[in-house]
């Protein structure tokens, strides 16, 4: 779970990454310290610094080199930069750190776009399952901030297990750009629709096609092979302090819960609250079918929209 430093800095959790250090630390050529753009190295502000800095004192020294800074720096080691992030448990460097022309490199890129092939640890609030390392969005969307900076978004079991299975899911076309609290993919069911919103901002570089074809893959399995969509993000830590986290994201769901108990209750008028979880503690998977009378627009209009 978070720590109280995590929910602070809101340094971004890589889902299934064991290490958070950044690269150079592990390399000795800084002081240890948390890598702050997902392992995204070619991006990252303090990537640049360092290099920077380093080619500073080259010039200043007289020195000039053919081989790149990344190179310099590194060379001791040899050790690429993903064995130091902990991606590969070993490799060594054959491209002299120019990772933008390593074949190995875009390898790891392109394995970013497929499902984590480890499936989410699930803690339960309330007969609702709540996946680990994934932040949520008060919109019942989830993001999973992945290695290389990339987000995978879908729809949490909360959401899905209200409005239930749904005829479709219509997902924004890849190169779309979407932004945190505006529109993004629309669950589609008996001629009804509702807009979920987008956890944060970015340009959508995959969709799930599983889920295209068919939609309640998301209602059986929605932080697995349930997913939405990837983005490139343009925001990242900014809109994570907007979301919710760890502990708190239980907390969130409980008082969901409850909102929903009570909203239940006075759509089918008892003075006792309705029961949402079956037998075994688990919650109903079709809410909405099971209650038609609380109404569509209202269960979308209170949990997908409201704040």
């Amino acid at each position: 779970m978070e720590t109280k430093d995590q929910k602070r800095s809101r340094q971004p959790i890589v889902y299934s990454m064991t290490n958070n250090k950044c690269v150079w630390g592990r390399a000795g050529v800084i002081k240890p310290t948390k890598c702050i753009n997902a392992f995204d190295c070619l991006v990252c502000s303090l990537d640049q610094r360092v290099r920077s800095n380093f080619e500073e004192k080259q010039k200043s020294a007289g020195k000039t080199h053919q081989r790149s800074t990344r190179m310099l720096l590194l060379m001791n080691q040899g050790k690429c930069r993903h064995m130091l992030s902990g991606r590969i448990s070993y490799g060594l460097c054959s491209y002299g750190y120019d990772c933008v022309k390593c074949p190995f490199d875009q390898m790891i890129e392109d394995t970013s776009y497929l499902p984590n092939l480890k499936p989410p640890v699930l803690d339960t609030a309330s007969g609702f399952n709540v996946a680990r390392d994934h932040y949520y969005h008060y919109g019942h969307t989830w993001a999973r901030v992945e290695y290389g900076g990339r987000v995978r978004i879908g729809i949490d079991d909360f959401a899905l297990r209200l409005l239930g299975p749904q005829d479709d899911i219509e997902i924004p076309k890849l190169g779309s750009t979407i932004g945190q609290n505006r529109p993004q993919a629309v669950l589609k069911r008996g001629g009804k629709e509702a807009e979920t919103l987008s956890p944060v901002d970015g340009k959508i570089v995959a969709v799930n096609h599983k889920v295209l074809k068919k939609s309640t893959t998301a209602n059986k399995d929605p932080y697995g092979e349930g997913w939405l969509m990837i983005i490139q993000p343009s925001s990242l830590r900014k809109n994570l302090k907007n979301l919710f986290f760890g502990t708190e994201s239980l907390a969130w769901i409980d008082d969901e819960s409850s909102r929903l108990r009570s909203l239940l209750g006075e759509a089918l008028g008892e003075k006792t609250e309705y029961k949402l979880a079956a037998t075994g503690g688990e919650a109903l998977s079709d809410i909405y079918g099971t209650v038609p009378e609380v109404g569509w627009d209202r269960l979308v209009d209170e949990f997908l929209y409201s704040i």
